[in-house]
């Protein structure tokens, strides 16, 4: 595929006949981002107009959509990241290639480098700045060539779609389009912009922090931190039950992550809401948990596990997700997240 004077993979050359024809099933595709990221440890975030030194700094493969197919690898999942880089992608993508996430379905554009991300992280908070670069780039008709490759147009293809806002928007509506009926599609609208109706109406499973679900249904409540924060709390967690009592049923099934404070579930149209306490650790780093908990989240609903089992299983993700610093948990595998529910 030649996008003007951009140069890409065409993902229906990439993956091949055998990929259409199923001789590589898919349990989760993830469309959506990758970056490099470089973080900062820090005491605590800086004030307006201040400099201060780090603890320490590192430069690492991230972004949403490529922290959550590793996640969703680690934990069993045969996974596709359908992504957009440049051509200084190969030390975002080495995490992945070790962890046996598909690539193969990669779009390199030779104009425009990988998105890029710097984040300044507190043992309880963070602030992050992300430029999208080759992440912009991905279009509605990657996903579309995708789809057919994987035979969505013959009610085939994989058994859960992971979609997040580091794409465009014309990339989540398509992935929606695409796959919606065939597969079991799971939203996280981070970074927050709001959700075209059609789109909100065909995806399977929501899921938002309290601030995300407060701009989702336009209110605004002041315990909820804004879309996309670590906040925690009795506070943020009576605010997103009181935000569940008024959510349209038209929303579907509802995850809502409560940082330290667990994770709210409702499921279906109008169903209770339950309430899944998190795992106490020694947090070092939050950035990862949301990316580990959707990531395994996917991985659990591919597998057959019901909501709350994978939720439970994605909160234990969650969990060892912040013991270490960067977005990603080398030791994130079953059996960890086995002895950590075992507690």
């Amino acid at each position: 595929m030649s996008d003007g004077a951009t140069a890409s993979t065409d993902p229906t050359d990439a993956l091949g006949a055998a990929g259409a024809a199923g001789a590589e099933p898919v349990d989760v595709l993830v469309v959506g981002s990758v970056n490099l990221d470089l973080g900062f440890e820090l005491d605590r975030l800086p004030r307006s107009g201040e400099t201060i030194e780090s603890r320490s700094a590192r430069r690492t493969g991230g972004g949403k959509g490529a922290n959550q197919a590793l996640a969703a690898v680690q934990l069993g999942a045969r996974t596709v990241l359908l992504a957009a880089v440049g051509p200084d992608a190969e030390p975002a993508l080495a995490d992945l290639v070790a962890g046996g996430v598909r690539l193969d379905a990669l779009v390199r554009m030779a104009d425009v480098p990988t998105g890029s991300a710097v984040l300044l992280v507190t043992p309880d908070d963070n602030a992050i700045v992300i430029a999208p670069g080759a992440n912009a780039r991905l279009s509605a008709e990657h996903v579309r060539a995708l789809a057919e490759a994987l035979g969505a147009g013959t009610g085939s293809g994989p058994a859960v779609v992971a979609l997040q806002h580091e794409v465009p928007a014309e990339v989540v509506a398509a992935a929606v389009a695409a796959f919606g009926g065939r597969s079991r599609i799971l939203l996280n609208p981070s970074p927050w912009r709001p959700v075209a109706p059609e789109v909100l109406a065909g995806v399977d499973v929501l899921v938002v922090n309290a601030g995300e679900l407060g701009e989702l249904l336009g209110v605004a409540h002041p315990e909820a931190p804004a879309p996309g924060a670590a906040g925690s709390g009795a506070g943020e967690r009576a605010a997103a039950e009181r935000l569940l009592a008024t959510a349209s049923p038209e929303l579907g099934t509802l995850v809502v992550t409560l940082g330290s404070d667990g994770v709210l579930l409702r499921e279906g149209a109008g169903g209770p809401v339950v309430h899944l306490p998190a795992i106490a650790v020694d947090a070092r780093d939050t950035v990862g948990a949301g990316d580990a908990f959707l990531g395994a989240l996917a991985a659990g609903l591919a597998s057959g596990a019901s909501l709350e089992a994978a939720a439970r299983r994605a909160t234990a993700a969650a969990a060892l997700a912040v013991t270490v610093p960067g977005a990603r948990n080398p030791g994130l595998t079953p059996s960890a997240v086995d002895e950590l529910l075992a507690r």
